[in-house]
């Protein structure tokens, strides 16, 4: 009897020691699977790096170690050109391209700052502690460094830049919600001042940013509503008088802000990704004008760096060319120096589609931007326009009519038309036509204007010569 009970009890006691171990197990695996939850929920699965809701979490034990001398600053980022890059080279290398860039951030900020991914191409940095605003100017200026590095994948070479807006714990806030809402508002003016330059949050941006938003707001409408019009400015034949084409300017007039100048509101819908939307409308709205023009006349029309990113442009603008009814050699899209910079390969691929429908290539304000004689080699470039700084100031600085000679000559050799921008003044008009300039534009043959008063000028000029109005005269 006394053997049964010792069995019976050693039996228990193994049975608890057992239950003991296995309740253990269980719960070190529940800690475990919380754990790894919670590190799961509070990272980027994409880069591993923090993401917003641990950033958050994080910035309070940061901050605490800031002295009444010290601050740290926080900082906003993104990819120049994200999108095209993603859409153009698919999501597999844009996921890549995100992986690589989050590692640079992190190896350049090092365990004394953090990194984090709050979504899509948009990062924030908190950085290391500093006792002077040059320390921050001077980290800020190594990352754009590192960021600026060529990437590499394979046999595919790019190179990217970023913005980094800045805003200074305590000195700009003690909330890192409000922190990283200043700092997005700095990387706003640090991307409308350039590519891979940082700005400094400043109190006026506030007001600013509040100001572009509102006109975000109305632009968006405004091109819903097709409010945003096409006018037309004559580009003037010198040899003959007459207008040899028109160029399609986009005009937009709001009921409070007034005339909206297209310098403002052309980079806000590049910046917002609205730009696609309000081409489609102004060219096709263009071409339905220029359809019944004289056949002899063609339209030029400005085509945005941005979609020179697009595989699809050449596609969308044979479209609109066949719903109008326009022929395709009638039509000149201009691109800018900068466009052909960001992605010459991209760029070439599309101009070469857009040539092959039987559209003209010019390359506007040249001389202005990086200019290179290889542009004119390179790529299927029909026209240049002589930028309008050039040709206001030929006729009192010897560089600048020194350089609109060298464009002319350049043209002449390579067989290219060249169109004189900014034409004001009648000494300007002959000083142009005696160097061998055939074209011309600007206000001494006519401001831009609507469709109607286009056709005004076309029958005007069935009488004679366009008249000329001089801006000396007019003052």
């Amino acid at each position: 009897m006394t053997s049964s009970l010792l069995t019976i009890a050693a039996l228990c006691l193994l049975y608890g020691i057992w239950t003991t171990r296995r309740l253990r197990k269980e719960l070190t695996a529940r800690s475990s699977a919380h754990s790894e939850a919670l590190a799961l929920a509070q990272h980027d699965p994409l880069t591993g790096l923090p993401n917003r809701r641990r950033l958050l979490d994080a910035f309070p034990d940061l901050t605490r170690e800031v002295k009444s001398d010290s601050f740290r600053a926080v900082m906003m980022l993104d990819l120049d050109g994200f999108k095209p890059i993603n859409d153009v080279y698919g999501h597999d290398f844009g996921d890549n391209l995100l992986r690589s860039f989050a590692n640079r951030l992190a190896e350049t900020v090092g365990n004394e700052g953090l990194v984090a991914r709050l979504g899509g191409d948009e990062f924030a940095v908190i950085s290391p502690i500093f006792e002077d605003k040059s320390e921050a100017a001077g980290f800020a200026r190594r990352l754009l460094t590192r960021i600026s590095d060529r990437f590499e994948f394979g046999e595919r070479q790019i190179s990217i830049g970023s913005g980094i807006g800045i805003a200074l714990y305590p000195h700009d806030g003690y909330a890192i919600t409000e922190l990283l809402r200043r700092a997005d508002i700095a990387l706003y003016r640090a991307k409308s001042s350039g590519r891979s330059t940082y700005r400094f949050f400043e109190v006026d941006m506030d007001a600013s940013i509040l100001h572009r938003t509102l006109l975000e707001q109305r632009l968006r409408r405004a091109i819903e509503d097709r409010l945003v019009n096409a006018y037309y400015q004559p580009i003037l034949d010198m040899d003959s008088g007459k207008i040899a084409g028109f160029e399609a300017l986009a005009r937009w007039t709001d009921t409070d802000f007034g005339m909206v100048s297209p310098t403002q509101f052309i980079p806000i819908a590049e910046d917002c990704g609205i730009i696609s939307e309000l081409t489609r409308h102004l060219l096709n709205d263009a071409c339905r004008v220029a359809k019944d023009w004289p056949d002899e006349l063609y339209l030029s029309f400005n085509l945005s760096p941005v979609q020179l990113q697009d595989p699809a442009l050449p596609h969308q603008i044979s479209s609109i060319l066949a719903q109008s009814g326009f022929e395709p050699k009638r039509l000149v899209l201009e691109i800018t120096e900068t466009s052909l910079v960001k992605n010459p390969e991209s760029a070439k691929r599309i101009l070469t589609e857009l040539t092959e429908l039987g559209i003209s290539i010019a390359l506007d304000d040249f001389g202005a931007g990086h200019s290179s004689m290889s542009y004119l080699r390179d790529f299927p470039i029909k026209k240049v326009k002589i930028d309008r700084s050039f040709t206001e100031r030929m006729l009192v600085d010897k560089q600048c009519g020194a350089i609109v000679e060298a464009i002319l000559v350049l043209s002449k050799g390579l067989d290219i038309d060249a169109v004189a921008e900014g034409v004001e003044e009648s000494e300007i008009h002959e000083a142009l036509s005696s160097n061998g300039c055939h074209y011309g534009q600007g206000f001494l043959y006519a401001e831009a204007v609507d469709a109607a008063d286009a056709a005004d000028l076309l029958k005007l000029q069935g009488n004679g010569p366009l008249p000329f109005t001089d801006k000396t005269d007019a003052a």
